[in-house]
């Protein structure tokens, strides 16, 4: 509410003042009037946008059908011809009702692990469905209760009053509205309250979306509530979900093993927890009380949140002051160790559940040990245990894990796949006992063995059709969490654009420095680039040498360029290129083998060629043995240096003239040295 005002004394006087003119308001009543049912839809083509948009208020086939006719009816009129007025209230509840109906088998269908988007394609099953579907949330949920629309209305009324009062107070100015007697005050109102709802599409819309958000939260409810009603449950499924010959089965989870590397989660979501960890980017809005990091990822957007886990034997409210500290205690104490942590859970549990819902079993040494510490010595020279101060930090990042609350708006996965839109929220990972109650992280909840399972958002991952993990060197654990903080976010960074590479098999896709840099949470130093440079190309010899990586090369860099003034910017944006050790390449040939041949004409078959890769492979080795740029080489030949860098990566063939000139400059090269 008022934006625009920056004084606090001034917001507060204005808020006052809205509460008291909004008193000063005569009740009313809106009612919509349209009796025409929703008109009949193409339900696969309206899918995608309503899962998309996500709009309730809006769920119609012609969009020109959502601005019907209201009327303002003061409380004598209303109660003048209650029953009426009544059964006009009965009709928008009951088109609510439906829209919520269709919304609810939109979402179920596309949060489903049963391929029920076939049920699209079938209009009058998917119209019997919506109908059970009105009858269950209508007899056994909370919207059938009288209660839920009194509140409706209530809010409905007030929401309204708000920005009319808004609108008056920019017009008329605050000592205008108060010297309004009560008469003029509601006259004024209710004419421009009658003149918005009825021509200023812009009300409309902002009003909608209002609406929209409260009927949102109606779903959400909605949803939990037949989750946990048995009976409700049950007939929904029975209606949405279309068993398949065999049933619904799982397949195992179990990824295929390979010495030195763990398995791990490789979609955006489980990459944006560890950037979050890593960057410690959380604020708290007007809007919230948690912290929150914000992203947006491609066609992925959502929010992170630190949420504690409170039990629900507790007071909560006695809790929740001491909760809020403790998350924004947990955001400062964050490090590198949670997101190994976080990599050793992932790991663990796809090598332990042979079903999505398992809930696995470890023991705190197997966390310590895949973290590369060993027990301390005892007297006699033998292994003891752990120091408790690396026990005490697996608690503290197992505590940081349990409260992640991941919120994904918007984002594409794939059933039976085809791409969907789906948004999904919970934590990261549920830590449940083997009754499967939840229960708080804690030395004595956890100091021995721990039990935990997926919750919803990476489950959602795991059964998408186009589900994926990534190897993860064992080193990137292992590495000091100080002193080899850049390689252990390296390490993760490649590993998860390795994976997404895999499909093409192509690895020698351009990073920037400054691009490398961001993601791992590392800033250039102002005062003293050169130290920048220096720990980072540190960083990837030290991964060559522990074979994580096979090479890494500078794209179009100038060495000369270093020695001048504004060098750094430059360096920045020179492009590089890091070569995956050949265990990586090969773990991948099969995912590689089974894709169909690529665009790039690095996959066709004169591509193949050996003339075509000699071409490549000496144009590679004399540039980097001559320390030559690719601009020098472009000019010689007279094409465009961006251009001679895919001919080198392997993603375009030149002409036949232009491979002439690079073979004839390869002759001359060879003999003037």
């Amino acid at each position: 509410m008022f934006n625009y005002i920056t004084n606090e004394s001034t917001q507060v006087y204005l808020e006052r003042t809205m509460e008291e003119e909004k008193h000063r308001i005569k009740n009313f009543y809106v009612l919509s009037v349209n009796d025409a049912p929703i008109e009949k839809m193409n339900y696969s083509l309206f899918f995608d946008r309503h899962i998309e948009e996500g709009s309730i208020v809006d769920l119609e086939q012609d969009e020109g059908n959502t601005n019907t006719p209201s009327y303002i009816i003061d409380e004598k009129e209303y109660a003048r011809n209650k029953e009426l007025y009544y059964k006009i209230r009965l009709q928008l509840r009951k088109r609510i009702i439906e829209k919520m109906a269709i919304s609810i088998n939109f979402y179920i269908v596309a949060h489903s692990t049963h391929g029920s988007n076939a049920i699209l394609n079938n209009d009058q099953l998917l119209e019997n469905s919506i109908e059970e579907t009105k009858a269950i949330i209508q007899n056994e949920t909370f919207i059938g209760k009288e209660d839920t629309w009194d509140n409706f209305y209530i809010w409905l009324q007030n929401q309204l009053k708000i920005f009319i009062l808004e609108e008056m107070i920019l017009l008329d100015g605050i000592r205008g509205i108060k010297e309004l007697t009560i008469e003029e005050l509601n006259m004024k109102f209710f004419e421009l309250l009658r003149f918005n709802l009825a021509t200023n599409k812009s009300f409309i819309r902002k009003f909608s979306h209002n609406v929209d958000h409260y009927l949102k939260e109606w779903q959400r409810r909605l949803i939990n509530e037949i989750n946990n009603n048995v009976s409700a449950s049950l007939q929904l499924g029975s209606v949405i979900e279309q068993p398949e010959n065999g049933g619904a089965g799982s397949d195992a989870l179990q990824p295929k093993y390979m010495s030195n590397y763990a398995n791990v989660l490789n979609n955006v979501a489980y990459h944006v927890v560890r950037e979050a960890i890593y960057k410690k980017k959380f604020v708290i809005g007007d809007e919230g009380i948690w912290p929150k990091y914000i992203f947006e990822k491609g066609n992925t957007s959502g929010n992170l949140q630190i949420i504690p886990f409170i039990k629900e034997n507790r007071n909560f409210n006695s809790a929740y002051e001491n909760m809020q500290q403790f998350a924004s205690n947990i955001v400062r104490q964050m490090s590198i160790i949670d997101v190994d942590v976080l990599d050793i859970l992932c790991h663990l549990y796809l090598q332990l559940a042979k079903n999505l819902d398992d809930i696995v079993e470890i023991e705190l040494r197997d966390i310590l040990t895949m973290r590369g510490l060993r027990p301390k010595l005892n007297g006699d020279g033998r292994r003891g245990g752990f120091e408790t101060k690396q026990r005490e930090q697996v608690i503290h990042s197992l505590k940081v894990i349990q409260s992640l609350w991941l919120t994904i708006d918007k984002t594409v996965m794939y059933k039976n796949n085809k791409p969907i839109q789906v948004e999904v929220q919970g934590r990261t990972f549920l830590f449940k006992n083997a009754n499967g109650e939840e229960y708080e992280v804690n030395e004595e909840t956890c100091g021995k063995s721990i039990t935990f399972t997926v919750d919803k958002v990476f489950a959602k991952y795991l059964v998408s059709s186009k589900r994926q993990m990534a190897l993860l060197p064992l080193k990137a654990m292992h590495y000091h969490p100080a002193r080899f903080n850049l390689e252990k976010k390296l390490c993760r960074y490649l590993s998860w654009r390795w994976r997404t590479q895999a499909y093409k098999g192509d690895y020698q896709q351009l990073n920037k420095v400054n691009t490398l840099l961001e993601v791992c949470g590392h800033g250039l130093n102002n005062r003293l680039p050169i130290r920048t440079r220096e720990r980072f190309e540190k960083a990837l010899d030290k991964l060559v040498e522990d074979k994580i990586i096979a090479d890494w090369y500078y794209i179009n860099w100038d060495e000369n360029r270093a020695e001048g003034k504004g060098w750094a910017k430059y360096w920045l944006n020179t492009s590089i290129v890091i070569d995956p050790s050949p265990e990586i390449k090969e773990h991948y040939r099969s995912i590689e083998r089974v894709k169909k041949p690529a665009k790039s004409v690095a996959a066709s078959k004169d591509m193949q060629s050996s003339l075509q890769a000699e071409l490549i492979q000496r144009m590679n080795r004399v540039r980097r043995n001559h320390k030559l740029t690719l601009t020098n080489i472009a000019e010689e030949i007279e094409v465009s240096a961006s251009y001679l860098n895919k001919i080198e990566r392997g993603l375009v063939v030149g002409s036949s003239k232009i491979q002439k000139k690079i073979w004839e400059w390869l002759e001359r090269f060879d003999q003037s040295f």
